[in-house]
């Protein structure tokens, strides 16, 4: 993107009361050098908006986050800065930073400004702490580089940014027993599949919003005209659905979270082929196939990178238009980790 130059009346006002003193001053005392310091006043703006636009690409922000993800309440460095490539000259600069919260859409935006000498200046280093889950971003969201007058300015647009996942305080459920994290839970001879004792490990079916491409079968899907996928399984056990239904609450959406780690945890540890489903974008329910710890903090990991403030009723309600007449789990908080919904 080309860069405007912009002039500020402000700036522009005050250099021409400062040229107009030093003509009043040099016409009324005839003096040698006053007429050098009124030369150099006139030239001057010349050479500092001549200077401004050849080092105008010479600026480049720089953002740094943690790289792992970080729990709630804890703090870590966060820095914001301007890396000016210039050898030699050095401008004032406006940067402007947000700070934001996808999940709780929290944000924050702040200004500063600084001297971007030649090198790499700093323009913010505090140590950043969430007191709810999500994914945290930093983006520098403008730089506006100065003239050394303060006439003109030229405005980058370009963003920068850097996040993290702050996620919950993840402890798996200790309970031998389903029914005691999940409340009206079958017995254990009820979730295991009828008519054999082995499952296997791929099952075919037909493709869902949120289903990994590479699971997709290519030659299958050819043949009968609608997207089909390998679904892995763990054997001996009917597909267990759960329902992460939101709220507007951050608080409550935190130990939401929090449950569905451990809830996830003890029904993977038990061999329950799981699927997690939550209302996304446009309210319509997402779905993620579970089988192992990792793909279970992988989508939780994608639930906390977008908005939480979610409507819980509405999200039942499009699980049961989605998939009607299936059993679920809802996510809950407190006694039990979750609620089995015939």
């Amino acid at each position: 993107m080309k860069k405007k130059l912009a002039f500020h009346a402000w700036g522009i006002l005050r250099y021409a009361f400062t040229l107009l003193l030093a003509g009043f001053l040099w016409w009324y005392f005839r003096n040698y050098e006053l007429f050098l310091i009124l030369m150099v006043l006139i030239l001057l703006p010349v050479l500092s908006i001549t200077a401004l636009l050849l080092r105008q690409n010479d600026f480049t922000a720089l953002v740094t986050l943690p790289s792992l993800g970080i729990g709630k309440d804890r703090s870590v460095p966060m820095s914001v800065r301007i890396k000016n490539d210039g050898r030699f000259l050095g401008f004032a600069a406006d940067v402007s930073y947000c700070v934001r919260n996808v999940f709780t859409e929290y944000e924050e935006t702040k200004t500063e400004r600084i001297w971007a000498g030649p090198g790499v200046c700093t323009v913010a280093q505090k140590e950043l702490k969430s007191h709810h889950v999500g994914r945290v971003e930093v983006t520098v969201t403008e730089v506006i580089i100065w003239d050394w007058l303060g006439i003109g300015s030229i405005k980058s647009t370009t963003k920068k940014d850097a996040w993290v996942i702050v996620g919950p305080d993840c402890t798996a459920a200790a309970e031998e027993d389903l029914t005691a994290s999940v409340e009206n839970f079958p017995e254990e001879n009820e979730t295991k599949k009828h008519g054999t004792d082995v499952n296997p490990d791929i099952e075919i079916r037909e493709y869902i919003p949120g289903d990994d491409l590479k699971n997709i079968h290519w030659k299958l899907t050819a043949k009968v005209g609608r997207t089909m996928v390998r679904e892995r399984l763990s054997s001996g056990r009917d597909r267990i659905n759960v329902l992460l239904a939101l709220t507007q609450d951050p608080v409550e959406n935190d130990a939401l979270m929090a449950s569905l780690y451990g809830l996830g945890r003890l029904l993977i540890d038990k061999g329950y082929p799981v699927r997690l489903c939550w209302m996304g974008y446009g309210g319509e329910i997402q779905g993620r196939y579970l089988a192992e710890e990792g793909e279970l903090e992988n989508a939780m990991d994608e639930i906390l990178s977008i908005s939480g403030k979610k409507d819980p009723a509405g999200a039942r309600n499009a699980m049961e238009a989605e998939f009607p007449g299936e059993a679920y789990i809802v996510v809950k908080h407190g006694t039990y980790q979750g609620t089995y919904v015939r």
